[in-house]
């Protein structure tokens, strides 16, 4: 199966998906969105799209042949390269729907990408987050009905647990399944979730959240850089760009030469502290929500939840972060700890779990939306 970024005003013809029933498995991230595609009874998915989750409206005054086809609507990548001519919203914040003309464009635009026939049943398993509200779930249903024909939404820890389970090492005594014993910490752009899976779907006091994420971490960044070099004018997207390529915790780092445009040249900055800086705040507000969750989970399941720590989202590509949080917790004497990031596989581990969800699901668990 293939992997692909795209998004441009429409998806490329293809032969598409011949199938009455289409199952998907949907991650609507902040940042990015996965959506995933099978036929009934299929095994793996035959559809795998990563797309930025943007919508770009033309703006006012834009002249003939400057968008591709002269379209109102772009989105994703396409959108993010002619931002210069477009209104660009995010259609959602925090994984809940922030601006719902915006969210039904590009669910729409996402179902396009799948190529399916008019006439053909699709069936979405959506993520949510594990602390949205009803508010939350009925914007959902709104913003997919007319889109989706049937709708299952399930908290996003536990589809990452189930993507994350291996189904050969379900029947090996020393195996600990994920979805029955894991504490899951899913660092994003906008928030960390941190979250038990014990075998039911968690609900918000399973939860810790908080807003302190990737988005914070650029923010302290930016400013750590801004103290040391005023003159520099760094922006938060340059910010997020050192933070992706350099980011660590716990001194794994003595010096980061960052290419800086300054005045129209390129200068090296250092940028070692405030990049560790920055991540080891984070880390230490990680390691509070742990150790919270851990102590509150039932005393008998915490031997093997300890051997389940799983981090994932964009956090999860911080270098050394699963060894330091380890050994904190190793420190404030939870033995036996075992921390894992899921590292670049992360963005498509809750729509992994979905496409299992969509498989498993029995007829009575969807719920149909009128068109």
């Amino acid at each position: 199966m293939k992997t692909k970024t795209r998004s441009a005003t429409k998806a490329k013809k293809s032969s598409g998906i011949s199938t009455d029933l289409l199952l998907v498995g949907l991650d609507l991230g902040t940042n990015t969105t996965c959506i995933q595609a099978s036929k009934q009874g299929g095994s793996k998915s035959e559809t795998l799209e990563l797309i930025p989750s943007i919508v770009g409206y033309t703006t006012e005054g834009i002249l003939p042949g400057v968008i591709p086809g002269d379209a109102n609507t772009l989105f994703g990548d396409m959108a993010l390269k002619y931002k210069l001519h477009l209104n660009l919203v995010q259609p959602l914040k925090d994984g809940v729907i922030e601006d719902m003309d915006a969210a039904r464009d590009f669910l729409k635009h996402l179902k396009e990408l799948l190529n399916v026939s008019p006439d053909a049943e699709v069936r979405a398993v959506i993520g949510m987050p594990a602390n949205a509200d009803a508010e939350s779930h009925e914007n959902i249903r709104l913003a997919v009905t007319g889109v989706f024909d049937k709708v299952i939404l399930i908290p996003e820890p536990f589809l990452a647990a189930l993507g994350s389970r291996e189904e050969r090492n379900l029947l090996k005594a020393d195996y600990v399944d994920p979805v029955c014993n894991s504490l899951f910490v899913d660092i994003g752009a906008g928030s960390t979730d941190v979250c038990l899976v014990q075998g039911y779907y968690p609900s918000a006091e399973d939860q810790i959240s908080f807003n302190f994420a990737g988005d914070s971490v650029d923010q302290q960044i930016q400013e750590a850089i801004l103290a040391r070099y005023p003159d520099s004018q760094i922006s938060m997207s340059k910010c997020r760009d050192i933070k992706e390529k350099h980011s660590y915790v716990k001194g794994a780092q003595n010096t980061i030469l960052a290419p800086v445009m300054i005045g129209g040249k390129i200068k090296k900055l250092e940028v070692a502290d405030a990049v560790g800086q920055a991540c080891d705040t984070l880390l230490e507000k990680v390691f509070e929500a742990v150790r919270k969750l851990i102590v509150k989970a039932d005393p008998d399941s915490i031997p093997d939840l300890l051997q389940n720590i799983i981090i994932t989202g964009g956090g999860s590509m911080i270098k050394g972060l699963d060894k330091a949080l380890q050994d904190m917790l190793t420190d404030e004497g939870f033995e036996g700890c075992k921390v894992r990031c899921v590292g670049k596989n992360y963005k498509t581990r809750v729509s992994d779990g979905a496409m299992k969800a969509a498989y498993q699901a029995k007829e009575r668990q969807w719920q149909t939306l009128l068109r």
